[in-house]
């Protein structure tokens, strides 16, 4: 999920520091920021907290340059 990763490197954080603020491991942050993975959507929820943005600013079409207008 290319979103992710663009929001993450955005706000300047580290795979470690939303692995941290989501609850997950470092390495599943890494997996699901690659392109073909399909997270729960449990998951979404807690990544999308962490970066401190919608559910839909994650997905490619969800917002405008980083802003979600769901």
């Amino acid at each position: 999920m290319d979103a992710i990763k663009r929001l993450r490197l955005k706000k300047g954080l580290s795979l470690a520091d939303v692995a941290d603020r989501a609850g997950l491991h470092r390495e599943a942050v890494a997996r699901i920021e690659r392109p073909g993975y399909d997270p729960r959507a449990s998951t979404l929820v807690a990544i999308a907290r962490a970066l401190d943005v919608p559910v839909c600013a994650l997905f490619k079409n969800g917002g405008h340059h980083g802003k979600a207008t769901c």
